[in-house]
């Protein structure tokens, strides 16, 4: 479930940074810190919105494992180090979490670690569609 706070233009905003913190992008990075000092959590919402999904125990999980807790615990962890580091250092943390929500996607989500780019942008797509829908919801065609 995505943030429901976040508008398709922030979610823009979030992964944009993190791929320019992943490219190396200096210019680009420095312009986006620009426009996301007013958004705080911005990057912990969505570190949340991918994180979350991949280690979380199912609710409808019949046979909880240690290797399943321990990876939802390591989850929690994870996120709840990131809100911490965010709301310690706000403006200073946040290379540091793209880095981390680029590196997670590499480990993790995306084919090889050399596709993060089209992981991220990907996950971009899909968020920004889903954010628009639960912006307006209206405008969705529900069968």
């Amino acid at each position: 479930m995505l943030h429901a706070s976040l508008t398709p233009e922030q979610v823009q905003l979030a992964f944009d940074y993190v791929l320019a913190i992943d490219a190396s992008d200096d210019n680009t990075v420095a312009d986006l810190m620009t426009k996301l000092i007013p958004y705080p959590g911005l990057l912990g919402a969505v570190a949340q919105e991918i994180v979350f999904p991949v280690t979380a125990l199912s609710d409808d999980m019949d046979d909880v494992t240690a290797d399943s807790f321990v990876l939802d615990e390591l989850g929690v962890v994870f996120l709840m180090a990131i809100r911490g580091w965010n709301a310690a250092c706000p403006g200073t943390a946040l290379p540091g979490i793209a880095r981390c929500i680029a590196h997670f996607t590499a480990q993790i989500l995306a084919d090889t670690p050399q596709d993060v780019t089209r992981t991220l942008e990907a996950m971009r797509d899909e968020r920004m569609a889903r954010a628009a829908g639960e912006a307006h919801p209206e405008a969705c065609v529900h069968p």
